[in-house]
């Protein structure tokens, strides 16, 4: 039958794949004279959109055990600010031809803190997951009524 999910997770991926290959494309249309920053510049950019695009599907396919709504909805923002903050940079790069060493900071910088904040998600999803379960778990041993009068407890 029809799987919606596993439909939107198709349409993510030919969009991002669209997206980097439209990047590629104007790359080598708009830039005539390419320095070194502006190939990081574009590898940097590639690497952004590959993660927003094939990250967080590639994350929720793996089906471990974490709270789906969070995760999907707090990667999705973290990737999409990296996304950003990278497109920036790769259109200023051509105001740091001089300041290599500048860019390449600022682009690692961006790349370690939404892969460390993504894991963060992640972990904090798994844990949220698991209170729920505990939480559900408990309402289940002490039945309806015990449970009306211990939730005033907390």
């Amino acid at each position: 039958m029809f799987n919606s999910e596993k439909m939107g997770s198709m349409v993510i991926k030919i969009v991002g794949g669209l997206a980097i290959l439209l990047t590629g494309i104007l790359f080598f249309m708009i830039t005539s004279e390419r320095d070194t920053v502006h190939w990081v510049g574009l590898g940097f950019l590639i690497v952004s959109e590959a993660m927003f695009f094939f990250g967080v599907p590639l994350i929720v396919k793996k089906k471990p055990r974490y709270n789906v709504t969070l995760l999907k909805s707090g990667a999705t923002v973290i990737l999409a600010i990296y996304l950003g903050l990278t497109l920036i940079l790769a259109l200023l790069s051509g105001l740091l031809v001089n300041a290599f060493i500048v860019y390449m900071v600022l682009q690692l910088t961006f790349f370690f803190v939404a892969i460390i904040l993504t894991l963060t998600l992640y972990a904090l999803s798994h844990k949220v997951n698991n209170d729920i379960e505990k939480l559900l778990v408990e309402r289940e041993e002490y039945g309806e009524r015990d449970w009306e009068d211990r939730r005033g407890k907390f």
